[in-house]
């Protein structure tokens, strides 16, 4: 199997990216801004719960620089490459 990365293509890859990792970071927040409510309806189960959402923050954040590093990375490789052909086998 043969497959092209452009330009373009990476770009496009990107934006996906970024776009999905927009929506985990709302649905984090939209959780976030529940906590009054949560915290009323688990009782004791809410901390546990809470301190998922604190994990998952920490790990957001992580990943958001890591993408920024692979997106920068691609950009820059792609703009001294313009194309390139992948052959998996």
């Amino acid at each position: 199997m043969e497959f092209i990365v452009d330009e373009q293509g990476c770009r496009t890859l990107s934006a996906d990216m970024l776009h999905d990792m927009r929506q985990i970071a709302l649905l984090i927040s939209e959780i976030q801004a529940q906590d009054g409510t949560l915290r009323n309806a688990l009782g004791e189960d809410y901390e546990a719960i809470a301190r998922s959402v604190r994990i998952m923050t920490t790990e957001l954040d992580g990943a958001q620089k890591e993408l920024d590093k692979i997106t920068g990375n691609m950009n820059e490789y792609m703009s001294r490459v313009h194309q390139a052909r992948v052959s998996l086998e």
